[in-house]
């Protein structure tokens, strides 16, 4: 539009030179006029459009990098490192692996040849700053008190900590499982179980006796067991005080 008035007012101009001089600056002002405020508007568009196309669109897409950070941060949040793994030794989980094959012979009786399985496994780990989970797990299949056994039981929950530092830490527990006890023999019976746990407890760390990433944790806690099938129990109920009880975080 510049361009097109400024041709335009030249042309009138060459025309109309035999007129007088106030109808020329008249002229001269307006197109000056239309000249300025076509310029103005091609600039504050070319303005506008840098501002739209790379401002704009590079602040969104800073906001955007920086909220999927956050939310990325938020989402893997996980326990201190050093600490997100955990084992522990107690009367109901102590970590064991064991095979043995025996021979055993009796007065009066053949000899009888009989593999046992002694498995014991936990793991635990740090999803949150506060929280742990993971799952406790037992097998065994040999010989009993009078006959050959078979039990097997799996339970999962975790560990709410009231301090991020786990080796410090108070905490609660719940657990839940299931299982079973196999007798087999003269006796022979199945009890399919139902269990829960709820404990408190704290830890407490060694390392002033040069013991790393091992605590001491006591723990109380309140077991249940709960058969379906009440072939040899129907239900029992346990307050265990677990003082020889030792965690390993690492």
């Amino acid at each position: 539009l510049g361009n097109a008035s400024l041709i335009f007012f030249l042309t009138v101009d060459r025309s109309y030179d035999t007129k007088k001089g106030e109808n020329m600056k008249k002229t001269l002002v307006v197109g000056l006029a239309l000249l300025t405020s076509s310029a103005f508007a091609q600039s504050y568009d070319s303005s506008n459009s840098q501002m739209n196309n790379t401002d704009y669109s590079a602040m969104d897409s800073r906001n955007r990098e920086e909220t999927g950070s956050r939310m990325g941060d938020n989402t893997l949040q996980l326990a201190e490192a050093g600490s997100r793994h955990m084992f522990e030794f107690n009367i109901d989980s102590i970590l064991a692996a064991a095979i043995s094959f025996d021979k055993i012979k009796t007065e009066g009786q053949d000899s009888d040849n009989d593999t046992n399985y002694d498995l014991s496994l936990n793991y635990f780990y740090g999803v949150h700053p506060n929280l742990q989970v993971g799952f406790r797990f037992d097998y065994f299949k040999g010989l009993g008190a009078v006959e050959d056994i078979e039990t097997m039981g799996l339970d999962v929950g975790g560990y709410w900590n009231f301090d991020e530092d786990f080796s410090r830490a108070l905490f609660l527990g719940g657990f839940v499982g299931a299982g079973w006890a196999q007798q087999f023999g003269n006796d022979a019976s199945r009890d399919d179980l139902r269990t829960a746990s709820l404990s408190v407890g704290k830890r407490f760390p060694l390392d002033h006796w040069g013991i790393k990433h091992v605590t001491w944790t006591p723990e109380l806690a309140m077991k249940f067991i709960n058969s379906t099938t009440d072939e040899s129990i129907d239900y029992q109920q346990s307050l265990q005080l677990r003082i020889l009880q030792f965690s390993v975080l690492f």
